[in-house]
């Protein structure tokens, strides 16, 4: 069995995408200001001279990092979107699962920095994450929930637009304080149990008036 190929004899090929990992987990770690290109080569197995072979500087890595991320993020769901035979609530359950569901630690240290690391330091990096990451996101499952509504899955006068908007964001700012655990106990929670549970409660509301499970105030 051949011996595994060290990084410096891997093809060219995969430098790219072994920079462009290595470089979300150096500035998730040290923050988008003190990482110096050298930090993300040593990680990466590469010269500095080999990160400017691909990227013109810093805040173009960064860039290319977050579309990178999210173009893995969303390249996981497309076969779930293309099969129209299932409920839509079903497809719903497993974008979502797919996108927030068992993130490990290191993930974590990604997202904070993307959501509160890189707005002052890098605004364009974080317009750009929040027009490929969030937006997008956002404005995927509200597709989802207007084409709920015209199966009659869904309640017809519900703001899919808003609903997909407090679903996406609270789940972020959820995900980002597990990071916290440790010095703030009361905020943890497994991640399964969150993305389980609010499914649920954004399904649940989104159920047409009068089906079983829904509430009705006596007066």
């Amino acid at each position: 069995m051949p011996a595994k190929a060290l990084r410096w004899e891997r093809r060219p090929d995969d430098r790219p995408h072994e920079i462009l990992d290595a470089a979300l987990r150096v500035f998730a770690e040290r923050g988008y200001r003190n990482t110096r290109l050298e930090d993300i080569g040593e990680a990466a197995g590469v010269t500095k001279g080999a990160i400017y072979h691909y990227f013109a500087n810093k805040e173009a890595l960064l860039l290319r990092a977050i579309e990178h991320r999210s173009e893995e993020a969303f390249g996981r769901i497309e076969e779930i979107l293309r099969d129209k035979t299932a409920p839509v609530s079903t497809r719903l359950r497993l974008v979502v699962r797919r996108w927030f569901a068992s993130v490990p630690k290191e993930r974590l240290a990604v997202v904070t920095l993307l959501l509160q690391g890189i707005a002052h330091e890098a605004p364009d990096a974080f317009r750009r994450w929040l027009a490929a990451g969030p937006t997008a996101s956002t404005r995927l499952i509200a597709t989802l929930v207007r084409e709920g509504q015209a199966r009659g899955e869904f309640r017809p006068d519900a703001d899919a637009d808003v609903a997909a908007r407090m679903l996406v964001s609270g789940l972020l700012q959820q995900t980002v304080w597990q990071q916290y655990v440790e010095s703030v106990p009361d905020v943890g929670v497994t991640q399964e149990r969150l993305v389980d549970s609010a499914l649920e409660l954004f399904l649940h509301s989104l159920r047409p008036i009068g089906r079983a499970g829904s509430l009705r105030i006596k007066r």
